[in-house]
């Protein structure tokens, strides 16, 4: 009876927080103005969504192909390019990144249930640094460009908070590095362990070998680590060129490139403060809406932009996540 409440009450918290999400999000567009919304949309038309999603997909199939390389044994890339786009898509609307979960899940049909999970680990592993060192590229390159494309709406004090900001991403790289270093699937299994579960000496065995692998990996794959690196690292520039686009189109095109870097790095940082956030829909735009106020850029043009985002997003890949129709075979 106490599972039954608990679960009735967690799934009335959902319903609240997407409820609250939707609401945070009709306020913010009210305020920007219905009519703006649709003159925006009007103005990127079918031709410019297309090329959006066209960017979107791009992204994906590199962060894809990162996630194919990091995973051992029978790979199949069309199921992990799904796989990643209805991961992806998930988090676009579902917090605490849950699309990690979706990921894994589907792609074990291919791999297997440990190999899935090792893999998604790696792919999130390297990814938090090579993220932070594109961001760290992006707002350099944003500097380097300012000095042959000098912008009014570019301020050196702005850089600096974003490139300090930047900096800091890599702590999130560090905190996993110290977890895959502390054996933590072996910790976990120990405590599982001492609770009495069952087969807890079979997950201690397989939580040995994932430790051990983690662990290895780079030492051991020095090409597919530098492969992944890669691919996530300009995965986050086919990112910009959709931002890059995105502003042309909706007409904010009195910036420069230099300024749009700057801006695309501001709003990635902003990411991972609503990250911590149980809503997703409502909070980018805020956080587009808040970047681009701190940015001494009018705030309404970052929450309209981040909606396009979102909505190009969204279609996008649910394009990719209709490939998941083609069933691969079991992994034996």
């Amino acid at each position: 009876m106490k599972a039954e409440l608990k679960n009735k009450l967690r799934n009335l918290l959902r319903i609240f927080l997407f409820v609250s999400s939707l609401a945070i999000l009709f306020f913010l567009l009210r305020s920007i103005g219905f009519d703006k919304v649709a003159e925006v949309f009007v103005k990127v038309g079918i031709g410019g969504m297309l090329v959006l999603a066209c960017c979107e997909i791009a992204e994906n199939g590199l962060d894809a192909f990162a996630l194919y390389s990091s995973l051992p044994g029978r790979r199949n890339f069309v199921r992990i390019f799904a796989s990643h786009g209805l991961g992806s898509l998930a988090n676009y609307l579902i917090p605490w990144e849950f699309g990690e979960l979706v990921k894994t899940g589907l792609i074990k049909e291919v791999v297997g249930t440990q190999n899935s999970i090792k893999g998604v680990v790696i792919w999130n592993y390297i990814y938090k640094l090579s993220k932070a060192c594109s961001l760290v590229s992006m707002a350099v390159l944003s500097l380097l460009l300012h000095f042959f494309m000098p912008d009014e709406y570019y301020k050196f004090d702005k850089f600096l908070i974003v490139l300090l900001c930047t900096l800091f991403v890599f702590l999130s790289y560090f905190g996993v590095m110290i977890i895959i270093k502390l054996n933590i699937s072996v910790k976990i299994v120990n405590v599982l362990k001492y609770l009495g579960k069952k087969n807890a000496d079979e997950l201690m065995e397989k939580a040995e070998k994932m430790d051990k692998d983690l662990n290895l990996f780079k030492k051991e794959n020095p090409k597919d680590y530098r492969k992944i690196f890669w691919l996530q690292f300009f995965a986050r520039y086919a990112s910009f060129f959709t931002f890059f686009f995105c502003i042309l189109f909706v007409g904010f095109n009195g910036y420069v490139l230099s300024t749009l870097l700057l801006l695309h790095c501001a709003r990635n940082l902003g990411n991972y403060i609503s990250a911590l956030i149980p809503m997703k829909l409502g909070i980018g735009e805020g956080t587009g809406y808040v970047v681009f106020a701190f940015m001494g850029l009018p705030g309404a043009e970052g929450g309209l932009v981040s909606f396009v985002l979102r909505i190009n997003a969204i279609i996008a890949m649910s394009l990719v996540s209709g490939l998941i129709i083609f069933k691969p075979k079991k992994s034996e």
